[in-house]
């Protein structure tokens, strides 16, 4: 299985606030939504990763590498109504 991998530009304070409400938005879903076969309590492979990289002039980008295509489109559309929510 291959990764899904979204990054995202935190070029503002307040997106990094938006990022972990997202981010706590998505686990539960995430907890709510998926069904018992697919809960992985013994696996060692988290549902989601997060790594933070700077760039050249002080250009932040967070990417977050997901395991599913879905779990990664689900992030996303929640990420974005958090967007819209806080600004």
């Amino acid at each position: 299985m291959s990764d899904v991998v979204v990054n995202l530009g935190v070029e503002r304070p307040r997106d990094e606030l938006v990022l972990a409400s997202a981010i706590e938005a998505y686990a539960k879903w995430r907890q709510y939504m998926c069904n018992p076969e697919e809960r992985h309590e013994d696996s060692d492979a988290p549902d989601i990763m997060v790594k933070t990289r700077h760039g050249g002039n002080g250009v932040v980008t967070k990417t977050l590498i997901f395991q599913e295509r879905r779990w990664a489109a689900a992030f996303l559309r929640i990420w974005r109504s958090e967007r819209r929510r806080k600004t």
